[in-house]
């Protein structure tokens, strides 16, 4: 397989972000089970606020404001795709990457009730 790298835009999110984020991401991009891009990295308070009042996020306390969360999108022949068992099998792959960094991940396709699919972060009790 052809080793994937992100273009512009997703490095720009991941520049933003907290660098064991970045790490893991970058390692994650080599081989994938899909290639995937960043399309959300460290947010502002108004973007936040904003997503909160669409009902695209639950909560004003997102680790996006302090740069420790990504969103992620699955790209099948370039194209975004949505299937949340692609996003299962990506999770996997990102948290295996992480977990040989030592780098404690948490995916949003595990969270209680709202099942955040393209949602990475690092965790509250490693990263506070």
């Amino acid at each position: 397989a052809n080793e994937m790298n992100f273009g512009t835009k997703s490095e720009a999110f991941l520049a933003c972000v907290h660098e064991d984020l970045q790490k893991v991401m970058h390692k994650a991009i080599e081989a994938p089970p899909y290639d995937f891009s960043i399309t959300d990295g460290l947010r502002t308070l108004e973007r936040q606020k904003e997503l909160v009042a669409a009902g695209k996020s639950k909560t004003m306390n997102s680790r996006h404001l302090t740069g420790k969360a990504v969103d992620v999108c699955v790209l099948i022949d370039g194209k975004a795709s949505w299937e949340f068992h692609k996003y299962e099998e990506l999770a996997k792959h990102i948290l295996g990457v992480a977990k040989e960094m030592g780098v404690d991940l948490e995916w949003g396709g595990l969270f209680p009730g709202f099942k955040d699919g393209p949602h990475f972060q690092l965790s509250k009790a490693k990263y506070g």
